[in-house]
């Protein structure tokens, strides 16, 4: 047991100072690169209070001395193995991995091996500095909006044990106090036991696991699973062999605290959560439909290729009937009142939006003129002017001196052509008028050619025999608006021929 002892010792020692060499170049590596997530902490403290936090804990001691039963588990009848302890820690972030600790710890020892009928009691203080490294943040990336509340952590150092140690015989599962066991050379201090006078110093190395868990972003509990390595074989008041060394075990809970709520964060967690913000703006650059216009300000991302679109993403509709020009079969509807294509409503068939039909049920076939109203059809009809009667049919108009058609006046020209081919009898008389600004012999040629330039319309156009229709002209002589130059006087009527 003594050569597996002394063995393990020697490994431990190997790999600590493995990990030392280790940890140091980590260190020096890492605390170049890591930064602070600049949180709202207490400003109010000194800057290099910020990264100092604090803590303790209490637990359970067990030894793995000469003096003891087994090796894995301890001795619970006539003497327990198990001892009680704590203590505090201050500690300094270096960076988001690494920090440095001052810890100082009490506990009690004790130890039973009942084939030698013998058993040791005693207690020591541990101050020590260590080293320790947050396996976390050391080896997964972390961001400051999705930061593990657990962490795991380990550490090391170097610390120095002052203990005391005594050895008894044990009889029967008791106690007595004025025999010393006879197996082995009794180191203990026997003498100034009861007055704590001298305490026996050697070199420790503690080697520690801590599992955390964060309450908030000051507070965290703590599980401590420690080892520490003396460098005695008096830990248990006997020297037996020649093991070069004695450990102990130290199970226990605990409450970190830091001073401030400040997060270390490493580079890679700040840099992804800016290029988590970068990815976000560049995802309002996108154009999901290809319109033109960036989703962040597209309000139809949906709107169908090659369609027209205006500044905010929404499909063009040229003529504000709420039916989009792509799907608009009538692009310039004179209505609102429009169906699922956007043709504006006609409810009685006669060409005559809802909207601008003043007899909105006019009887199916029915002649109507521009305003919708029914057109009597009257072969017989005598003229009652020297250009012939007014049936009703639609003037067109002209700009000043001139006798060119503009396309306003399309629609009256086709209520025109329609009352000729409902009334294949009829023939008209085409007036041409003109205002006042011109002479007389100037006016009554720039009628003449306005009503001719309607028949030609009419014949071109609708193909109706040039012979049903007949240019006159009256110049200026019969205005009907006062004025000058009124535009009502500059046009053409359409009269029922004599």
């Amino acid at each position: 047991m003594h050569k597996i002892r002394k063995r393990t010792y020697i490994y431990i020692m190997k790999i600590s100072n493995s990990i030392i060499g280790c940890g140091l170049a980590l260190a020096l590596s890492a605390g170049v690169v890591n930064a602070q997530d600049d949180q709202a902490g207490n400003e109010s403290l000194p800057i290099w209070m910020e990264n100092v936090y604090l803590g303790g804990s209490i637990g359970a001691t067990t030894t793995f001395t000469d003096v003891k039963q087994y090796d894995l588990y301890p001795v619970q009848r006539y003497r327990r193995e198990i001892g009680f302890g704590g203590g505090g820690y201050l500690g300094y972030t270096i960076n988001s991995a690494f920090s440095v600790e001052g810890h100082l710890y009490g506990f009690g020892t004790n130890g039973t091996n009942r084939q030698n009928y013998e058993f040791f009691k005693g207690g020591g203080i541990e101050p020590s500095l260590n080293f320790k490294m947050n396996f976390t943040n050391l080896l997964f990336t972390g961001s400051a909006r999705g930061i593990s509340k657990f962490n795991v952590s380990g550490y090391f150092g170097a610390g120095l044990l002052m203990f005391r140690s005594r050895l008894f015989d044990l009889h029967e599962g008791e106690i007595d106090p004025s025999e010393k066991s006879s197996v082995g050379l009794n180191v203990g201090y026997e003498a100034d036991y009861e007055t704590k006078a001298r305490r026996t110093r050697e070199i420790s190395i503690p080697l520690g696991l801590q599992v955390s868990y964060d309450i908030d972003p000051q507070i965290s509990v703590v599980f401590d699973q420690r080892f520490g390595l003396v460098n005695t074989d008096k830990l248990d008041a006997k020297i037996s062999g020649d093991s070069p060394g004695e450990f102990y075990s130290y199970t226990a809970l605990g409450v970190n605290y830091k001073l401030t709520d400040k997060l270390w964060l490493r580079p890679e967690a700040e840099l992804n959560d800016k290029l988590a913000q970068v990815d976000s703006i560049l995802d309002g650059f996108q154009d999901s439909d290809n319109d033109g216009v960036m989703d962040a300000y597209d309000k139809d991302n949906q709107t169908p290729e090659g369609a027209k679109t205006t500044g905010d993403g929404m499909a063009m509709d040229t003529d504000g009937d709420g039916i989009a020009d792509y799907i608009d079969q009538e692009r310039l509807s004179l209505c609102t009142e429009v169906d699922e294509n956007g043709v504006v409503l006609d409810s009685d068939g006669d060409n005559v939006p809802n909207c601008k039909d003043a007899e909105p049920n006019t009887p199916e076939g029915a002649q109507v003129d521009v305003n919708g109203k029914a057109i009597s059809t009257m072969p017989g009809l005598d003229g009652s002017g020297d250009s012939g009667g007014d049936v009703g049919l639609p003037s067109v108009y002209f700009a000043t001196g001139s006798s060119k058609l503009g396309y306003s006046n399309y629609p009256a020209l086709t209520e025109v052509a329609k009352f000729l081919k409902n009334n294949k009898e009829a023939n008209l008389t085409v007036v041409g008028h003109t205002d006042a600004t011109g002479s007389v012999n100037i006016n009554k040629k720039l009628g003449q050619k306005r009503a001719e330039t309607a028949i030609n319309h009419l014949v071109k156009i609708y193909g109706i025999d040039k012979s049903r229709l007949s240019a006159v002209s009256e110049g200026s002589t019969n205005s009907i608006a006062v004025g000058k130059t009124a535009r009502a006087n500059r046009r053409v009527d359409f009269l029922y021929a004599k």
